[in-house]
């Protein structure tokens, strides 16, 4: 519940960001915070390299907390590498840079979080985690609005970033020693093993950050901006149905790792009929809140430009809550180590996403990019689930 709670206030904390900015300090510094974000997202991706499910589904200690801690560094260290070389290349001006590379600062501190989040969950004391996140929520809501109230987006930025990574390497860094031991492993020869073995969980998170974009990158091209837009608006208060869901069934990795490892089916059936009866309990509730909520919480944000479009929202509550079960199949892969599965499955999702997304949207508008990733995902369940059910049945025979 804690975990659950500070995770979520979290996220609501993140995204009323997105929404005070254009309140402060209008349209135009929206776009570039926008940008930053864009931009850090995918090189957010490379620095996590996909490796919390694994983490914390180490249940035998193949690696210590030190060598997850090292990697962690490294893979941070080329993604901000990677992202120096965008960014000039690109040839943003001087405010765009400032704002991106600052904003990595404060990916960089969510990523250096995720670490000791593993470790919390890998000795049961989510509690920690939930309470970290309520910390940086606050810290963070309340700093980046207050300096871009009376200074400027770049500064607002670096605050939050500053304020975030204090609170990871006090309170995180702290409470993680307390409970377990945690010493820097530099052995370059184990984490070269970490990051060999978890390369496709990159390659994964890497393809699944695609499924999605892809059917607004055809928006953009054959409907244009402004739909793009309309169609982003409504689609941001979704993901709190999705980020819901995979809130509950998150620290339910490391338990899954156990029972497979213990073989014991029937316990590990259970845990995937508890999860997946959670999602769907969540689901029914997004659907009958966006059902009677939606034209007004939409208005409410946005106003009656973007609400007059609420017939936008139920199609997108849909594609969340098939895109969260999908996570909660990626996580289950991920413990039981069906790494091909995973990126199979992925990558299938991609190739219907890319091939249906034009069509679709020729011929149904906005509407059509939720069906093109609708049916992407569904087609990443049905292979995803194959594969679990194979590898299972292979391990409790």
């Amino acid at each position: 519940m804690w975990n659950s709670i500070g995770s979520i206030f979290y996220l609501g904390c993140q995204w009323l960001l997105t929404v005070l900015v254009v309140r402060i300090a209008g349209v135009d510094t929206a776009g570039t915070l926008s940008l930053a974000m864009s931009v850090c997202n995918i090189w957010y991706c490379i620095s996590v390299y996909g490796m919390r499910n694994f983490q914390v589904s180490d249940t035998q200690d193949k690696y210590e907390n030190g060598t997850y801690l090292f990697s962690r560094y490294l893979t941070s260290m080329a993604a901000l590498a990677g992202c120096l070389i965008y960014i000039f290349v690109i040839g943003y001006d001087w405010e765009q840079r400032r704002c991106i590379l600052l904003y990595f600062l404060f990916k960089f501190s969510e990523a250096l979080y995720d670490v000791y989040a593993g470790i919390f969950q890998k000795e049961w004391r989510l509690d920690y985690a939930g309470k970290s996140m309520l910390i940086r929520g606050v810290l963070s809501i309340t700093v980046f609005t207050g300096l871009l109230y009376v200074t400027n987006l770049v500064t607002a930025i670096a605050g939050m970033a500053v304020v975030c990574l204090t609170e990871v390497l006090t309170f995180d860094v702290f409470h993680a020693r307390r409970i377990t031991s945690i010493r820097l492993n530099r052995s370059i020869s184990k984490v070269k093993e970490l990051l060999v073995e978890c390369f496709p969980l990159l390659v994964y998170t890497l393809l699944s950050s695609i499924i999605g974009t892809i059917p607004r990158l055809f928006m953009e091209r054959i409907l244009g901006n402004y739909e793009l837009g309309i169609y982003g608006s409504v689609a941001t208060p979704t993901l709190i149905i999705q980020m819901a869901a995979t809130y509950v069934f998150n620290p339910f990795v490391t338990l899954f790792a156990e029972r497979y490892h213990q073989k014991d089916k029937q316990k590990f059936m259970r845990a995937f009929l508890n999860c997946t009866l959670a999602v769907a309990v969540i689901s029914v509730a997004g659907i009958i809140g966006g059902k009677l909520l939606g034209k007004w919480g939409l208005n409410l944000l946005y106003g009656e430009e973007i609400a007059a479009h609420v017939e936008l929202l139920i199609p997108l509550i849909i594609c969340t809550i098939l895109t969260a079960f999908s996570w909660l199949l990626c996580g289950i892969l991920t413990a039981i180590r069906e790494f091909k599965g995973l990126v199979v499955g992925n990558l299938l999702a991609v190739i219907v996403s890319t091939l249906l997304s034009m069509p679709c949207e020729k011929q149904y508008g906005m509407q059509g990019a939720s069906i093109a990733l609708a049916l992407a995902v569904v087609v990443e369940i049905i292979v995803l689930f194959l594969y679990m059910m194979r590898r299972i049945k292979k391990q409790f025979s």
